[in-house]
């Protein structure tokens, strides 16, 4: 703690798009990458054939609850990067996430088949995973990235993470998991 990651990445990623999160012991996939979740949105008032009603030409709405799926960090840094790849610009936009404090919450519940992701070649995924059909819907419907049945992590996106090895009550995580990472280790500055 007090070395200055945060800091440095801060430094490191200034004028860029960044999304950052924090992982924590009750992190899981769906604080990740996203789930449907309850959210309130207009819905039209029906008549009991489920007919919607109206006055005049306009249709009555009322405010409800209703189910939808709500993106997350990852998701929102994936679709942002997929994005700035389209673009066809001469230089593609980078996106960087930003996770920090990786080791306090439980990697593998927390990116669960994401993981694969992360063995890359050139930046980009050698291994794509399938999507799931509620994620296809959401890059489909929601982000408009259309025919994404697999997902890949494209060469603009960029991950960088931090940890304290000090801290109490953190998972660990196995030799797999990390060499899919560069690791730089920063040490105290007593001087500073």
């Amino acid at each position: 703690p007090g070395t200055g990651k945060s800091h440095t990445i801060n430094e490191q990623t200034e004028g860029e798009s960044v999304i950052r999160t924090t992982f924590h012991p009750d992190s899981d996939y769906s604080t990740f990458v996203g789930a449907y979740k309850p959210t309130m949105g207009l819905l039209p008032i029906c008549d009991e054939l489920g007919q919607p009603m109206k006055i005049g030409s306009s249709v009555l709405h009322k405010e409800q609850i209703i189910y939808e799926f709500v993106d997350q960090a990852f998701l929102q840094a994936y679709v942002n990067a997929w994005k700035y790849y389209a673009d066809n610009s001469e230089e593609i936009k980078k996106q960087y996430l930003i996770i920090e404090e990786i080791n306090r919450g439980n990697c593998a519940q927390i990116l669960g088949a994401l993981f694969q992701l992360l063995e890359s070649k050139n930046g980009v995924s050698e291994f794509p995973i399938n999507a799931e059909e509620e994620l296809k819907k959401y890059l489909r419907d929601v982000a408009h990235l259309d025919d994404f049945n697999k997902i890949c992590l494209p060469a603009n996106l960029h991950i960088y993470a931090t940890m304290n090895t000090s801290d109490q009550s953190l998972f660990p995580m196995d030799s797999a998991f990390k060499r899919r990472w560069e690791m730089k280790y920063v040490k105290i500055d007593y001087k500073k």
